[in-house]
């Protein structure tokens, strides 16, 4: 793999010249995704409870883009935190929605043009990253059409916040990589305010900025400009929900099967065993929970191996981003929401695209292909409300 300085010199086509094949996948990938979930709902009906009756009278492609989570998002949007459980789910994603929406767009249409939005931002940091580490050519390309065929990257298009954190935090790194802190700082902290995990990114950043410096400097110093959205988060809850920590203690009301564990290693072997278990299940392999079970053990373990390879050809700061990410989701005595959370793991991508194995064409276009499919496959589950997060 190539690794180059940030800035490589040599690109004489502009950046923004050479990001536009890129936004083009970019609308490849969404109409793909949009496209299987309205065929699915057309050719299987989705019965769905009540939660989802505000939806009728949008057109299927909105409706099969609003699932589980999204619910929260869009009621946080219009009404704020009126129930206990809605703490868990941090304000920038639910604001932004708000605020397209007072222009007089229906919220489920905010929230999905939100996710566009920054899914197009995500891609355009990626490239930098790419071509800072990989160096110009196609390879940049190719980390960019792997990142929206990613088996999960469905939730890209989903009112969910996967898109806007992958935004913010390609954009911390993308600026750091460069030694451009007060932009990855002002980054960080909007991504404080997105999601917890966003702690992670912030500690990876800080590394990144030690081993690029070698010292504390004066550019440490707008690493106070990190935790501003989360604090601004606990100064509202304290004041508006009567508790700070009610993104903590929302859990108690919702989600009891998501407990603070810090045995990593048992709760990826429990989720192990419950996979061979789907499998040897009386009567032949239990499908659905084989494949929904395994999608986060499956993602968990290739980011791990990926990630123990690539030590050694890769930043420092990109080698705590990816275990310290692995690391965060394992710690909730599950790893029900690897799948998507995973997407943030930008390194396991350079380093994938940067594999010798890959470099032809004919076997690079295969993996294409093949995560495409799964993430199709995992579209059509999720509009018809199955859980592959």
């Amino acid at each position: 793999m190539l690794t180059t300085n940030a800035g490589t010199a040599g690109n004489a086509v502009p950046a923004w010249r050479r990001t536009l094949p890129d936004l083009g996948s970019v609308v490849v990938w969404w109409l793909v995704v949009v496209t299987a979930t309205t065929v699915s709902w057309a050719s299987v009906p989705v019965e769905l409870d009540a939660a989802y009756d505000y939806l009728e009278d949008y057109p299927v492609w909105v409706q099969s883009l609003v699932r589980w989570d999204s619910n929260y998002y869009l009621s946080i949007a219009q009404h704020g935190y009126t129930s206990p459980e809605m703490p868990a789910f941090f304000p920038l994603y639910p604001l932004l929605v708000r605020l397209v929406a007072a222009v007089g767009i229906a919220p489920p249409y905010a929230g999905i043009a939100v996710s566009a939005l920054a899914t197009t931002v995500a891609v355009v940091h990626l490239r930098r990253l790419a071509e800072d580490h990989l160096g110009p050519g196609v390879l940049p390309r190719r980390a960019v059409t792997l990142f929206l065929a990613g088996p999960a990257a469905l939730f890209l298009a989903a009112v969910y916040t996967e898109a806007l954190f992958c935004a913010l935090a390609f954009g911390a790194f993308s600026h750091a990589r460069r030694g451009q802190w007060a932009r990855a700082c002002l980054y960080l902290g909007l991504l404080t305010a997105t999601r917890l995990p966003a702690v992670v990114v912030v500690a990876a950043v800080f590394v990144d900025h030690v081993a690029q410096n070698r010292r504390l400097s004066r550019s440490t110093l707008w690493f106070a400009l990190a935790p501003l959205g989360l604090l601004a988060y606990l100064a509202y809850s304290a004041r508006e929900l009567g508790d700070p920590l009610a993104f903590l203690h929302a859990y108690d009301n919702a989600w009891t099967y998501q407990v603070f564990d810090p045995n990593v290693a048992a709760t990826v072997f429990g989720v192990a065993r419950d996979w061979v278990a789907f499998f040897s299940a009386p009567g032949g392999p239990d499908v659905e929970h084989l494949f929904r079970d395994g999608l986060g053990l499956f993602a968990w373990l290739f980011c791990l191996v990926v990630t123990c390879l690539s030590l050694r050809r890769q930043p420092v700061g990109f080698t705590v981003l990816s275990f310290g990410t692995l690391l965060f989701v394992a710690l909730n005595s599950n790893l029900q929401a690897v799948n998507r959370y995973v997407l943030v793991l930008f390194p396991v991508l350079l380093a994938v695209t940067g594999w010798r194995f890959l470099r032809p064409e004919s076997r690079f276009t295969a993996l294409v292909f093949a995560s495409g499919g799964v993430m199709v496959l995992c579209a059509v589950l999720f509009t018809h409300a199955e859980w592959v997060g």
